[in-house]
């Protein structure tokens, strides 16, 4: 890349002496760069994307991410892109880099908000340090804009700076970064920014470093007193390529930003870009605003539609190109022919698509790729991607459905005769005993079985919500209930989430049939300090009745785990039943923490459980077979907590069901007996 530097470097009084500058010269606040480090095979990188992002949108004039891909993360494998630059290792070893996503805000060591003992910071962080920046203020201001020749490729970059106050140091270093948006690629866990994933399934990738057009770490500034004004001019080809990846000019973005010394941002500020077109060439704004409205769950077809705006002030574009895609396939085009004035919209509608797929997306884009004498430089508005939607076999699947996982693989997402919600691609998955080398026991429910679903609270940020609805059943039947194992420890005093779920209308509207959160939650205290990983005694059953849903011919059962950032919740052994398949009685929650050990149970089996108040109590033991094996009326007891231990010496290997009853409510437990 050719590179001419114009220094022009002037000492004033008074900044009236110039005739026009652009730059401020009165005092202000700073602005921030966040250097993100990021890289292809980053899962949870998209997710930092997301986040910086959503910094972006609330400080538009004030804040810009440099995405510095770097590391091994970055690395490309066979056929891929590679985005590295040879300024990234530099800059992250600088910053005491930990794990990935990370990045720094203005290079600044932040007490308390250090992935180590550098500048790096985590996610989670970049918002609150965002914020304290922006509320100082910075003794230097700058300015800049650049101007890309597109016939030739030449580019031209002003920067201005005016130190405003007197405690700069005498030296500092001016950089300037080239950045370019809307580069196609792949991106592992590209579902946690779903924004920037393409029509065709690709990764959008943005404000991606290129070069450094003042070096690895910029050029001297060696006046730095107060009132000093300072001007300088970069001419720059841009090549049509940078590592085998091209660069589109209407894509590149300039930022500049001022040091002290490698470490310390002061200030940045963002290049206003401007165009020398060829003769006969004018530069239109195509964007895409809205899309259709997404399908109900049992919507099994739907319109693509799409409004374009054109965002010039003066160009009308004559012809373009409207595309969609159904799920990342072959794109369908129209060419619009009907000039659309500067500043006006246009609704264009695509012949209905029928739907098969289980989720579903829609992308659209625009150009005027195939119009010779308009060209569109702001292709960031051009494409847009609808939301995962999905789409409810017509067909019920039976009137009754187990599932015990233990079909998967470790690490399996989707199960079988189920939707799951999860459009940002959250953790929550099958687990066996290769979850963690810590775990020498098996993982499903009560120990009984080896694999178990586990929703991943310890990672999953606050708020987020996984549904996993299972397919059409008819309830056409009586005394339907669903029935399945629980365990769940609590970091500290999070507030993890459970709901079950029904809906009689495919989805239009759910009632909750049985939710727990936090301590009501909890199978075992709280695990502050590592991951919960349950044993055979963590376990609970729940047993909820749904018979206010008898009689309907198609209802659906959801799970829905909400996330406190809490720790881990595990399910298994999910029966959804009618009176053919089980006779034990509705459980509801009768007793507090009910308990049986040993597991498997040799020649005794104790039992313990708490009640809140004075009530009648008995216990039955239940084969598999339904058929009651010991039972006992243990009278009026007091609230509080009580024991019991029962002679099962003479029963037959095998499970069996233990159930409590308080005053008429039935809790009950898997136990097995060797």
């Amino acid at each position: 890349m050719k590179k001419v530097t114009l220094i022009l470097i002037m000492v004033i009084a008074s900044i009236s002496m110039f005739a026009q500058t652009i730059v401020d010269t009165t005092s202000q606040n700073k602005n921030v760069v966040l250097e993100e480090f990021t890289g292809i095979h980053c899962g949870y990188c998209p997710q930092g994307h997301a986040i910086s992002n959503q910094i972006a949108a609330a400080h538009p004039n004030d804040f810009w991410a440099i995405n510095i891909h770097v590391g091994g993360y970055a690395t490309p494998g066979t056929g891929e892109p590679d985005f590295r630059t040879p300024f990234g290792s530099a800059i992250a070893g600088q910053s005491g880099l930990v794990g990935y996503p990370a990045g720094t805000v203005n290079r600044h060591l932040f007490s308390g908000h250090s992935q180590g003992s550098g500048t790096a910071q985590s996610r989670g962080d970049w918002a609150a340090t965002t914020t304290t920046t922006l509320g100082q203020v910075s003794y230097v201001n700058l300015a800049s804009t650049a101007t890309i020749d597109l016939s030739t490729r030449v580019m031209t970059i002003l920067v201005e700076g005016y130190f405003t106050g007197a405690n700069a140091p005498s030296s500092m270093l001016l950089n300037v970064a080239l950045l370019q948006n809307n580069i196609e690629g792949p991106q592992s866990g590209m579902s946690g920014n779903p924004g920037q994933v393409l029509p065709n399934g690709k990764y959008n990738h943005m404000h991606m470093l290129r070069d450094m057009i003042t070096g690895q770490w910029g050029e001297t500034i060696d006046t730095t007193t107060q009132g000093h004004f300072f001007s300088r001019t970069y001419i720059d080809t841009i090549p049509t390529a940078i590592n085998g990846v091209n660069v589109e000019l209407g894509d590149v973005e300039i930022i500049t930003f001022i040091t002290e010394t490698h470490q310390e941002i002061i200030t940045g500020a963002k290049a206003v870009m401007s165009y020398i077109t060829p003769p006969g060439i004018n530069i239109v704004d195509l964007s895409i605003e809205d899309m259709s409205a997404i399908p109900t769950l049992c919507g099994s077809s739907f319109t693509p539609t799409v409004k374009i705006k054109n965002l010039s002030t003066s160009v009308d574009a004559d012809t373009f190109n409207v595309q969609y895609s159904y799920n990342a396939g072959t794109p369908v085009t129209q060419l619009i022919t009907t000039t659309l004035n500067a500043g006006d919209s246009v609704t264009v509608t695509f012949p209905a698509v029928s739907i098969s797929a289980k989720a579903n997306n829609f992308g659209y884009s625009v150009d005027v790729n195939s119009v010779f004498h308009l060209l569109d430089m702001n292709t960031g508005n051009n494409s847009a991607i609808t939301p995962e939607f999905y789409l409810m076999p017509s067909a019920t699947m039976g009137t009754t459905h187990t599932e015990g996982f233990e079909s998967y693989n470790l690490g399996t997402r989707d199960i079988d005769h189920t939707i799951i919600e999860n459009p940002t691609g959250e953790r929550a998955f099958v687990v066996d005993q290769g979850i963690s080398s810590a775990v020498t026991w098996k993982m499903g429910g009560f120990g009984y079985s080896d694999k178990s679903y586990r929703f991943d609270n310890y990672t999953i940020a606050a708020g987020k919500s996984i549904n996993i609805m299972f397919e059409k059943l008819d309830f056409s039947g009586t005394k339907h209930g669903v029935k399945f194992n629980y365990a769940y420890a609590q970091y500290k005093t999070s507030n993890d989430k459970l709901e079950i779920k029904a809906s009689d209308n495919c989805g239009a509207t759910w009632t909750t049939v049985w939710s727990k959160a936090g301590s009501a939650l909890k199978t075992h205290p709280p695990v502050s300090n590592a991951r919960f990983y349950p044993k055979a005694a963590d376990w609970k059953v729940a047993n909820i009745d749904l018979s206010a849903f008898d009689g309907k011919s198609e209802v659906i059962i959801a799970f829905v785990g909400t996330s406190d950032y809490g720790n881990d919740l595990y399910i298994d052994d999910i029966n959804i039943y009618d009176n053919t398949t089980i006779g034990i009685e509705t459980t509801d929650e009768a007793v507090n923490d009910l308990k049986a050990y040993p597991i498997p149970a040799d020649n005794d089996l104790n039992i313990e459980f708490s009640i809140e108040s004075n009530a009648m109590v008995s216990y039955s033991l239940i084969n598999n077979l339904g058929q009651i094996v010991m039972t006992e009326e243990l009278g009026s007891l007091n609230a509080g907590q009580h024991t019991k231990k029962l002679d099962v010496s003479n029963l037959a290997q095998g499970f069996y069901m233990l159930t409590i009853t308080v005053d008429g409510k039935t809790t009950t437990k898997k136990v097995s007996i060797q």
